[in-house]
């Protein structure tokens, strides 16, 4: 027996659904939620642990501070939740920040692990600092990111099944969750 046309569409929407909506937001199930801080702008957690990278702005009378404007840290949760700063190494090649300033509170920046992903941080109307990006076609205020590491893989040749970036719709405002699979 052949099945309708509209169930194999029916099919494919459920399927697109659940990879891309449900399945992945159990990804941090169980994962803590950094303290709150008034400048903090995101932070980036991923499968192999719970240590999470946090990314605060610098404020200074009211502005972002121009010659350093995001402090970045880690929060051992593996250690109790103590805060140490990023090593050489996580600071040069994955989790470090590296920025442009375009104007007053404008910024342009990118993590140190890619290039392909651009962040712009500014103040918005209520003087609080923002991170917004673009993910798949969508311009979005972040609030985090999940990456979902590639088993087997470790080190500086970290491998990436999938980057989940949670956030708000730009103009909307609604809550969103954009996928992007790594192309290698």
């Amino acid at each position: 027996m052949k099945s309708h046309p509209t169930n194999k569409v029916v099919e494919y929407l459920l399927i697109l659904f659940l990879t891309t909506y449900v399945l992945p937001g159990y990804a941090q199930e169980g994962y803590p939620v950094p303290p709150f801080n008034k400048n903090r702008l995101f932070y980036i957690q991923h499968s192999k642990n719970h240590n999470t990278f946090v990314y605060d702005a610098f404020i200074q009378d009211g502005n972002i501070q121009a010659d350093k404007p995001v402090n970045v840290y880690k929060i051992a949760y593996t250690e109790k939740g103590k805060l140490t700063p990023l090593t050489l190494i996580q600071r040069k090649f994955a989790f470090g920040i590296k920025s442009k300033r375009l104007s007053a509170n404008v910024y342009e920046m990118q993590l140190a692990a890619s290039k392909k992903v651009t962040f712009y941080l500014n103040l918005v109307k209520s003087g609080m600092p923002k991170v917004h990006v673009t993910v798949n076609n969508r311009k979005m205020f972040l609030d985090r990111i999940f990456l979902k590491i590639k088993e087997g893989t470790s080190g500086i040749k970290v491998k990436l099944d999938y980057a989940l970036f949670y956030g708000t719709d730009f103009d909307t405002g609604q809550n969103i969750i954009e996928r992007t699979v790594p192309k290698e």
